[in-house]
């Protein structure tokens, strides 16, 4: 059985050797024997200089024929994204308000480094979206076109399509009023006190439910754009108009005007002398009071807008200092707080001198109970003739109490958050010093609630 596998293999190996391995020697060895007879004309006619002409002008004329018809490609192909691009929307602006069209578009260029880089640079590519053809308010699907001035660049766009909504546009006048920004960047002594405009009204105009909305339309009084940040009167011409919902947010309505806004914008220094008062914090230690004290000066010059320069001089500026420690004498300098829409302090610290002495026997006095932030629709009354006057003790020096009258002292109960009840309420007993020689007494009511009666008008 070997035998015979072994003689048939010695016939498979002579039939490839002369069938294949002998007929492609054969061929090999003709080839290289032509060359080799040739060799000596070849190189005679390649040495000949017309040859040499005749032949590079003709590989130049093929490789020119190969570019030109891009049958050859020298480059390779390259994509070049082009972000945030804007499409120009066609569609009748007069009737039509249109939603639904996003803010920019992505492009994909796809072509020859080359081309694309003259692509970009170049302005002669644009996105249309043409929305021309609609007549009539609805819910349309639109392609977006893409216009180059080389049509050898393939592109994409993304979103590719856009669903628009079409509606009618309406219109409205509505009032104008002014907001003045970047008010930080004036003088922390000046503010703007006042902003005349040439017009009061403009017309708004937009899709129906935009217009219902809009809640304001502003002038915004740039201080930034105005030619001096001095005192004075001046005229500022360049203002935007924003129209606002009732949030704050922007809505986008068109804004029209008949003529253009001019705003008369006056600065000026705006401060008032206010009082300081002083208000002890903490309980001073047993058997002493405060008998008088007294501030390095009594007022400070404040710097800020009227309406809080109005609440400021008419109430004061409290300067809280703890008294819990003191047994006698005592004299400190304390920091003035800044209250809020202030925009400076004439001084920032003043001096206390405080002057502590003996406390004397504390003297009864009966006050009467105030009711106050009565919620609105309800009346509110004393339970019993003992729930509508309490007594109070009123401990201090003895100077400060003799002098000491009813009004300068206030005994309420705050009702806040309270609702009408068929049954009284125990509302906690607070006390206010009116004043500030009723600061220097310290007062204890001898009883901590009172009953109060809260029923429907």
């Amino acid at each position: 059985m070997l035998k015979k596998i072994s003689n048939l293999g010695k016939k498979i190996s002579k039939a490839f050797d002369r069938h294949i391995v002998t007929p492609i020697t054969r061929v090999v060895l003709k080839i290289t024997g032509m060359f080799d007879k040739s060799s000596h004309k070849l190189e005679s006619i390649l040495s000949k200089q017309t040859t040499l002409l005749f032949l590079s002008l003709f590989l130049s004329i093929v490789l020119f024929i190969f570019v030109d018809q891009k049958i050859l490609n020298l480059t390779t192909n390259s994509a070049k994204v082009l972000r945030n691009q804007k499409a120009d929307v066609l569609y009748n602006e007069e009737r039509f308000v249109i939603t639904g069209v996003p803010e920019t578009f992505d492009i994909t260029l796809i072509g020859s480094k080359a081309d694309l880089y003259i692509a970009e640079q170049s302005n002669n590519h644009s996105l249309k979206l043409d929305l021309s053809d609609i007549t009539e308010p609805g819910t349309y699907k639109k392609e977006v076109a893409y216009e180059a001035g080389n049509s050898s660049i393939d592109y994409s766009v993304n979103p590719s399509e856009v669903t628009v909504v079409v509606y009618l546009k309406e219109s409205r006048n509505q009032a104008l009023s002014y907001n003045v920004i970047n008010r930080d960047h004036l003088d922390s002594t000046l503010e703007v006190s006042s902003v005349d405009l040439n017009i009061d009204q403009v017309v708004i105009s937009g899709a129906d439910f935009q217009l219902e909305k809009v809640a304001t339309v502003d002038a915004l009084i740039d201080v930034d754009k105005l030619t001096s940040l001095e005192e004075g009167t001046q005229t500022l011409k360049d203002i935007t108009l924003k129209a606002y919902d009732k949030d704050g947010n922007v809505v986008d309505v068109e804004i029209n005007v008949k003529e253009d806004i001019v705003a008369d914008v006056t600065i000026t220094s705006s401060s008032r002398e206010v009082p300081l008062n002083f208000v002890p914090v903490n309980s001073i230690p047993f058997g002493n009071a405060i008998s008088s004290y007294d501030f390095s000066q009594d007022t400070v010059t404040v710097y800020g807008t009227t309406e809080v320069l109005d609440e400021l001089e008419q109430n004061g500026i409290d300067i809280k200092v703890d008294v819990s420690h003191l047994t006698s004498d005592y004299k400190t300098e304390v920091e003035i707080p800044k209250p809020a829409g202030v925009k400076q302090l004439s001084v920032n610290k003043v001096t206390v001198d405080i002057k502590v002495t003996r406390s004397s026997d504390p003297v009864t006095k009966t006050l009467k109970v105030d009711a106050i932030n009565i919620p609105s629709g309800l009346t509110a009354g004393a339970y019993s003739a003992d729930d509508a006057e309490i007594l109070v003790d009123i401990i201090g020096a003895s100077s400060v109490i003799s002098n000491l009258q009813d009004s300068e002292i206030q005994v309420y109960v705050d009702l806040s958050g309270y609702t009408a009840s068929d049954k009284p309420y125990d509302v906690p007993i607070q006390i206010r010093a009116n004043t500030s020689n009723a600061r220097l007494a310290t007062f204890v009511p001898k009883k901590e609630t009172v009953k109060i009666v809260i029923r429907k008008k």
